[in-house]
């Protein structure tokens, strides 16, 4: 697995993957993955990562699936997303991993899963991408 220690998506960066220490992993196939190694910043206060920081990793795995299969340079925007979350997440390695379950000419359909380390099943999620066509 790539680390994308980077963060870059095709030829574009991901600032605010930077900014939350996220990792970009695969992009390939219509799978993607991003990585998280929990720190101080990701934990509100009763010491568990803050739940809209593991929607955001769900996200960005999704995005990386969904520019696996779009043309170079398409750009795509979340449109909907919902995640079930399962377990608290305390320390340790995050991973998401996003796969394409359908795609259309303009909307793609994807499912995700965050697993903390021991493969424990953390948030699990569904969403939907929209390809944007650039204005003129």
């Amino acid at each position: 697995m790539a680390d994308g220690s980077n963060c870059r998506q095709g030829n574009r960066r991901a600032p605010f993957a930077d900014l939350l220490d996220m990792r970009a992993g695969i992009s390939k196939d219509g799978i993607g993955t991003a990585l998280m190694s929990i720190q101080d910043m990701h934990r509100q206060a009763a010491g568990f990562v803050q739940g809209g920081i593991i929607v955001t990793l769900a996200d960005f795995a999704f995005h990386r699936a969904v520019a696996s299969i779009s043309e170079t340079g398409q750009a795509a925007v979340t449109v909907e997303l919902k995640l079930n979350f399962i377990s608290p997440a305390k320390d340790g390695e995050l991973i998401a991993r996003a796969k394409i379950v359908s795609q259309g000419r303009r909307l793609i359909v994807g499912e995700m899963d965050v697993k903390g380390e021991d493969d424990i099943l953390i948030a699990r999620g569904l969403g939907t991408y929209m390809l944007v066509q650039p204005r003129t």
